[in-house]
């Protein structure tokens, strides 16, 4: 019985083995030809992006479903367009392919009756992709090799994608009641045994997964750093350099709840605390809304920041204190810091392991100075559910902008490169 057949699933492999999400994907495509449609489309639009189209009149001809297999050797000899189709987590290049003289067991076929043909190989983790395993081999196919025109790359599709995509039609009523409940079963199938794979482009596609979660931060920061001509560094923050706070951080925040959280450290260098304390108006600064704000003094070497002090003061009395003693601050010797750090442990400005920990700096190291920053932790928190409401309205891109220009106004600045 053929491989791709609904009641013929891989019965002596456990759930989680890629063949059965292969098997999976491909039943569910199998039933449906507008996901078959999808797919091709997905992948035309995918080798449009390598610079090499992949669509001809022939192929762009009037649609028809496709005969689809898994676990199969054999190519149809009426193929003349051959396409091989990697299915991943992302994380590949460009892959060239030719012609191999392996003996292949493809994971899928897809043939379509106008010519266009894909062999599918799905590896959930991009780190077990064998470059090998992607080329057709000579003996899968029993016509004439001048007849077909081999895609010189691999076309490489992101699960997450495809899952997005499964989700929209799963959503959109345009499908057949059947199908929708084939592809309901495929998504609860690669949430409960393939989690990782899950699409993270919302915030309602991720759900409650923390790891889907914090990739879906991440696309949203690029997102937000190509829109405002900004920098997106270590897939964590956008830069802004030379300017009071540098980076500002997008993350997931687990505990106690899941949120979304946005920060920004304004003061983090000495340069920047200088300007700060200059420029800041602090009335409007400590009387943000909704945002949270702690003393982040810290203490660094050159571009190293070594310790990061737990102060007890109240913000109003950290800032008049160093808005008014700017001695207090910058680059200082032992000679220098030591009185200054009793003093500070005394009045409860850091604690007795802060003043331990710099006397080791000194002690234990050939530092002569160290650099004293009286920076400010500045954050805020949005409840995922706040978050996904303002998503689906299209408002939370502009709604993190304009809670942004809160805080940068308090000391002069605006969410811009310039």
């Amino acid at each position: 019985m053929e491989r791709a057949n609904l009641f013929n699933p891989f019965c002596t492999l456990p759930l989680e083995h890629e063949n059965r999400l292969t098997w999976a994907f491909l039943v569910a495509l199998k039933c449906d030809p507008l996901l078959q449609n999808f797919l091709r489309e997905l992948v035309e639009r995918n080798s449009s992006n390598q610079g090499c189209l992949l669509k001809s009149e022939s192929i762009r001809s009037i649609w028809e479903p496709a005969r689809v297999s898994t676990q199969t050797k054999g190519i149809d000899s009426k193929t003349r367009r051959l396409v091989s189709v990697l299915l991943t987590d992302g994380g590949i290049e460009s892959t060239k392919v030719g012609w191999s003289d392996r003996d292949a067991v493809y994971d899928g076929v897809i043939e379509y009756p106008n010519g266009l043909t894909f062999i599918v190989e799905n590896k959930p983790s991009h780190g077990d992709v064998w470059q090998e395993q992607l080329s057709p081999s000579r003996s899968s196919y029993s016509g004439n090799f001048c007849d077909v025109c081999l895609h010189e790359l691999a076309i490489c599709l992101e699960w997450s994608e495809i899952l997005e995509g499964v989700v929209k039609y799963v959503d959109s009523g345009t499908a057949a009641f059947s199908s929708r409940e084939i592809c309901r079963d495929f998504l609860s199938f690669v949430k409960k045994y393939h989690p990782s794979l899950t699409p993270y482009r919302t915030l309602k596609l991720c759900g409650n997964r923390p790891q889907a979660l914090q990739r879906w931060a991440i696309w949203l920061l690029k997102a937000l750093a190509a829109a405002r001509g900004l920098e997106c560094r270590d897939d964590e923050y956008l830069f802004r350099p030379g300017k009071i706070a540098e980076r500002i951080a997008l993350s997931v925040v687990v505990e106690p709840e899941l949120a979304l959280k946005v920060s920004l450290w304004p003061a983090d260098t000495v340069n920047q605390a200088r300007r700060f304390y200059n420029e800041a108006d602090k009335t409007k600064f400590l009387g943000l809304d909704e945002w949270e704000i702690r003393p982040n003094l810290h203490f660094s070497y050159v571009n190293t920041h070594l310790i990061w002090a737990e102060s007890s003061w109240e913000n109003d009395r950290y800032f008049d204190y160093f808005f008014g003693n700017q001695q207090s601050y910058g680059q200082m010797n032992h000679e220098k810091l030591a009185p200054l750090a009793e003093k500070w442990e005394n009045e409860g400005l850091i604690t007795s392991v802060d003043r331990t920990d710099i006397e080791y700096q000194f002690n234990s190291t050939k530092r002569e100075t160290l650099n004293v920053i009286p920076g400010f932790s500045v954050c805020r928190v949005w409840k995922l559910n706040t978050a996904t409401d303002l998503e689906e309205r299209g408002q939370l891109e502009s709604h993190i902008i304009g809670a942004l220009a809160a805080p940068l106004d308090s000391w002069g600045e605006t969410l811009s490169p310039d």
